[in-house]
This record gives structure tokens, sequence and C-alpha cells, in this order.
């Protein structure tokens, strides 16, 4: 009898994303229709026109089987929240922020409602092969957006942000009312740190502090509580080591803090656990306090790759808000076409096919450059 062929975790997850499954649920819509329909809406009149004439939220009542009032009240702190951070959303960030609004109103409302709701879910539609456990008070604790690289990542951290921006910070309770004594973007390197940091002081909504370019560990304590601290990973430690720039998570500790973590599975797999074990501190997950449980919410591309460990399948299964992986991306006509080939250099027959590889990768590099000095691509 055959072995039973293992799925990729990619594959795993995919088809184990109860949370998604189920905040979808909850708002009453078909995944697949409501995705039809704002695609086909973004498509007509393009992204700006869809947000604002309201015809992103046509699309989805038009498919909404449940309670279309609240989708107008989601559809309200969507809109509000991308224009604090000039976005014009793209049919798939429009729902992404939708169900990230769905999964705040809920627990606003009622956090202990919602784990009742969400088990309920569970119990009823457990994912085929795979055991996910019951959702926990901790998990109201972390969400996760897996987007594909180019999907827009960075903006709909930034309309996550306004979503959640403290109520003094000239939000006011329009946008959730969450208040929280840090807020903290973390990168994979000091050059997405500049990114971030240039994007938000574009934005002149909150005020930016890069670290270290910024400053030293210092001055942290002394800013205000709406500030948005942005540092990388590398420069994070349980403890000070040294005269370096380290930071040690002491620093942001005994607060409620709100933790964005932009492609936080950048490195190696050692690193990987030690820097999921920082996050974590740093949002409070599951601290003893109350007062001290903050909110930690990831951005990646590659979460498939990540659940390929068990430790963290039932996590991202329990925590992906919405997918936007590769496959989908490329779907929608974006990105490139690739052929991927593996060769081994153990045989001479290898060493042909590493050099009709090369030459295929070279005469396709040749006509790229040849289409971008053509005269038609130029006018393109």
């Amino acid at each position: 009898m055959a072995a039973a062929v293992r799925r990729s975790g990619h594959a795993r997850l995919k088809a184990a994303l109860v949370l998604r499954d189920a905040l979808v649920a909850e708002l009453g819509v078909s995944l697949a229709a409501a995705m039809a329909q704002l695609r086909t809406v973004e498509n007509h009149i393009g992204a700006a026109h869809g947000l604002s004439d309201g015809r992103y939220l046509e699309a989805m009542a038009s498919v909404c089987a449940g309670d279309a009032h609240h989708l107008s009240t989601l559809d309200d702190e969507v809109r509000q929240a991308c224009g604090r951070v000039r976005l014009a959303p793209r049919y798939a960030q429009y729902l992404a922020l939708m169900l990230f609004a769905h999964w705040l109103d809920a627990q606003r409302d009622d956090a202990a409602a919602l784990l009742l709701r969400l088990n309920a879910w569970l119990e009823a539609h457990k994912p085929k092969g795979e055991a996910v456990p019951a959702f926990v008070e901790a998990d109201l604790q972390l969400a996760a957006f897996w987007m594909a690289t180019a999907a827009g990542k960075t903006h709909v951290l930034h309309a996550c942000l306004a979503l959640l921006g403290n109520e003094h910070a000239g939000f006011g309770r329009g946008l959730k009312g969450w208040s929280w004594d840090r807020i903290l973007v973390i990168t994979p390197s000091e050059a997405l740190t500049r990114q971030h940091a240039d994007k938000l002081r574009a934005l002149s909504t909150w005020e930016v502090f890069a670290y270290p370019m910024d400053g030293d560990a210092a001055a942290i304590p002394r800013l205000p509580p709406d500030a948005v601290i942005v540092l990388d990973i590398n420069k994070l430690a349980s403890e000070k080591k040294g005269d370096g720039v380290t930071v040690p998570t002491s620093v942001f500790a005994d607060g409620r803090n709100l933790v964005f973590v932009d492609e936080g599975h950048k490195g190696q797999k050692s690193e990987a656990s030690v820097w999921k074990a920082l996050q974590s501190d740093l949002a409070g997950i599951n601290a003893p306090m109350p007062a001290h449980r903050g909110l930690l919410i990831e951005f990646s591309a590659t979460f498939g790759q990540v659940a390929e460990g068990e430790h963290a399948f039932d996590r991202y299964a329990k925590a992906v808000i919405f997918d936007y992986a590769y496959d989908r991306f490329h779907q929608d006509r974006y990105g490139k076409d690739f052929w991927h080939v593996r060769v081994q250099a153990r045989e001479d027959a290898s060493v042909m096919a590493q050099r009709q590889t090369l030459t295929a990768a070279l005469l396709a590099y040749w006509h790229q450059v040849a289409c971008f000095r053509s005269a038609a691509g130029k006018r393109a």
C-alpha cells in the first residue's frame, strides 16, 4: 500500500484557516462570492471609486445573507482608516480590513461571547485531517495577514494602525476606542525601518521614532503613548548585552502594547523561535495581568512555510484573518510567470541540466532587457 503523500505546510494551512472562515461566516457571506464581486468592482471602476462611491460595500451586501447593516458599520470604519493613511484599497485589501474590523468589533463588544462563537464554529467545521485545538483567550491577542510580496502589506498594516490608534491621538470614538501604552512596528531590517518611518511621517498623523536613527534607547520612555516606535527585530533582546544598539524588552514592560510585525519570519530557524518569543513578550500574550495584554499583528508572505513546524500550524490556523498568498496574487495576474527547476549537480546529466537552465535564464533576461529598451516598451 502506497504511503500517503504529506501535504506542504502551505497547502495544510490554506485548508485550515479557521479564524478567517469563522469571521466570513459571521458576516454572512461566501468568501469566493465576496472576492469575485469585489474583484469585478475594482476591474470596472478602479480601487479609488470602489471605496469612495460605496461600490465595494454594495458588492459585499449583494452576497450577504446576514446583517447588511453591520457591513455598513464596518465599511464606515474601514473608510475612515483608509482616509487617514491615504489608501485606496484594492479589493483584497478592502476585504482584509473588513474582516479585521469585524474581529476588533466583536472583541470590543464581548470577547467572551466571541470565543464561544469561534469554538462552536470550529466544532461544527473541523478541518479535514487537522486537529486544530479550541480557541482560548490568548488567541484573541494575535492576528495575522498572509499576503504575498507586493500585495500591499505595508498599506494594510498602516490602515490597521489607523483602526487601532489611541483615542487621544485624534482618532475619536469612531475608530474602536482602543488605548495603548506603546505602539511598535517591528521590521526585519534597518532598510525597512526607514521605509515604514518615512511612509508614516509622510502621513503627518503620528509622531514617529525610528530606532536607532532618531536617537538612543534612553529616549523611548519619554515618548508619548501615541508615538509609533519603528525598529528592526535584530535590535531587540530579552536583556541588554554590551554597548551596542540592542534594546531590552524590559523597556516596554508593564504596559499594554500594540505590536505590528512586518515579515517577522526572516532569518534562520534558530532565530525565529527566539524572535517569536520576544514578539509575544512585547505584546503581553497571555500576560498574568489583563492590563498588560496587548495585541500582536503579523504580516508575512511565508506563513505557509512557517506552518511546516507543528508548533506554528495551530497558531496561524487560529490567527490568519485573511490570506492573499502568492497563488491568489498570481491568479489576479500580479507577479510573474515562473518556471521552477530543481537541479542536483551529481552526474554529467545534471551538469547538462544546469547549462540548459542557465541558458534559459539568460535568454529570459535578454528578452526582458530588449523589451525595456524597445520604443514600444518605453511608451507602455
